[in-house]
């Protein structure tokens, strides 16, 4: 055998080796019950959601095999921090992740975390961030939610934190806290959810915006992250998939 046809076919199982073992690796995908981007259906107990939905055409174009793991926010971010191959997802992107993550694409433009009050409370106002900082009384927040940590970042000692968002909801109601840090773009969902009437409840200050994102943990493969990017831009410039408002 020549010297050019050898090089020709280590050249040719190179090729057929690289795909075949970066993309037949499984991908754990992993998310939390929050409504509407991402719930399990507790008759089908099929994942769904406005995310979930994107994400979902967007992997199966890519024809990397995954599974989605519904768990608690707290055990999901902590997979996505420290495994391999572990896609995250609706996870908002904040400075203080950026760097966390090896961010993939957006999956809308996402809404504002404020803190809420009970509407029935007429005496409760903030008018600045150093106020609420001062303030005389707890914030509800869950562990490592995206709240939780800027609220962590900015200064912010007065937490009462939880380790999922309908025990905040509950604590609320119960008279245990005054405030609560919420975002806007599933409130409705999540207290209705919950047996309350986010109506009940009003802002007190706005904080920041929240866009929702995918992202990979830091030691997933960079062709996977490729792969995933490409696949996304194709179906959203072909009007496949259509992004949160």
């Amino acid at each position: 055998m020549s010297r050019s046809i050898k090089i020709k076919l280590i050249v040719i199982s190179l090729l057929i080796f690289i795909p075949a073992t970066i993309f037949g690796q499984q991908l754990t995908v992993v998310t939390e019950n929050w409504r509407p981007y991402n719930y399990q259906d507790p008759v089908t107990k099929e994942i769904k959601g406005v995310s979930t939905a994107i994400l979902k055409q967007v992997l199966n174009h890519t024809k990397i095999p995954y599974e989605i793991k519904m768990q608690p926010w707290n055990r999901s971010y902590h997979n996505a921090l420290n495994e391999k191959n572990v896609l995250i997802y609706t996870i908002i992107r904040t400075p203080q992740r950026e760097k966390l993550f090896k961010w993939v694409r957006p999956l809308g433009q996402g809404g504002f975390s404020s803190l809420y009050k009970l509407r029935s409370n007429k005496e409760l106002r903030l008018r600045t961030l150093k106020e609420a900082k001062e303030f005389n009384g707890n914030i509800l927040t869950n562990v490592n939610s995206m709240d939780h940590i800027w609220l962590e970042a900015n200064g912010f000692k007065n937490l009462d934190i939880s380790q999922q968002v309908v025990s905040c909801i509950k604590k609320i109601f119960a008279g245990r806290a005054p405030l609560l840090i919420f975002n806007n773009s599933n409130i409705d969902e999540e207290f209705a959810s919950a047996g309350f009437d986010a109506r009940d409840v009003e802002i007190v200050l706005q904080l920041f915006q929240t866009p929702p994102y995918m992202a990979l943990s830091l030691s997933t493969d960079n062709e996977i992250l490729i792969k995933i990017q490409n696949s996304y831009d194709e179906l959203l410039a072909e009007g496949k998939i259509l992004l949160i408002d």
